[in-house]
């Protein structure tokens, strides 16, 4: 199946909504605890983490250009956009900024939980994009009815329907893992009686050309 280009946007998001978070809390324990060994793991993750918000940026403005978006989404759409780009800026500067460090200073650790603070509310709006505009998604009835008034129950209401599937699907997944053992087996099972026919039928050829000679 052929990946279309705005679904690329969505794959390469995890890398810096990830990474930038983690570069922050590296170098936050590593001036804490006074460990090295975090420090330099702060240092080196965020220049990956500002690479991978380039690419999210990139690829999101390639897709902006394939979705329909109107009204509020379009809105939403365009602040995305823009606090991506910001995202991007920053990282970029915080990282280059890091790595002529050898310790996180007061300003950069800053400076970075803001990053991380835009970085969340990005994500927020391109979820609220998805899940309440279908902005990107091909309408296909892909939410059951039953499901779509659970927010307005509550949070304890949605955080037990958040359990119970996710109960569900571990169990579909449990199951889904049996039948593939099980079909493996019998699969391996039948190769071995195969083979055991073939020679059983090999070794007795020769036997019944003496019994005939």
């Amino acid at each position: 199946m052929a990946v279309r280009v705005r679904e690329i946007h969505p794959a390469v998001v995890h890398a810096p909504i990830a990474l930038l978070p983690l570069a922050i809390a590296a170098d936050v324990l590593g001036r804490i605890t006074h460990r090295r060994s975090l420090r330099e793991a702060g240092r080196h993750l965020m220049p990956i983490a500002a690479v991978g918000a380039a690419a999210a940026a990139l690829t999101g403005l390639i897709a902006q250009h394939e979705v329909q978006a109107d009204g509020r989404a379009r809105d939403m759409l365009i602040t995305h956009r823009n606090v991506n780009l910001t995202v991007v800026g920053l990282a970029t500067a915080l990282a280059a900024w890091r790595w002529r460090r050898r310790t996180a200073s007061p300003g950069y650790l800053a400076l970075g939980l803001a990053g991380v603070g835009l970085l969340g509310y990005s994500a927020f709006l391109g979820t609220k994009m998805v899940y309440a505009h279908g902005v990107g998604v091909d309408a296909a009835g892909g939410i059951r009815p039953h499901e779509r008034s659970v927010p307005d129950h509550g949070n304890a209401a949605a955080v037990r329907t958040a359990a119970g599937d996710m109960l569900r699907g571990l169990t579909h997944a449990a199951v889904d893992r049996v039948q593939r053992v099980t079909l493996h087996r019998d699969a391996v099972r039948s190769l071995k009686s195969g083979a055991a026919d073939l020679t059983q039928a090999g070794t007795g050829a020769p036997a019944t050309r003496r019994a005939l000679d």
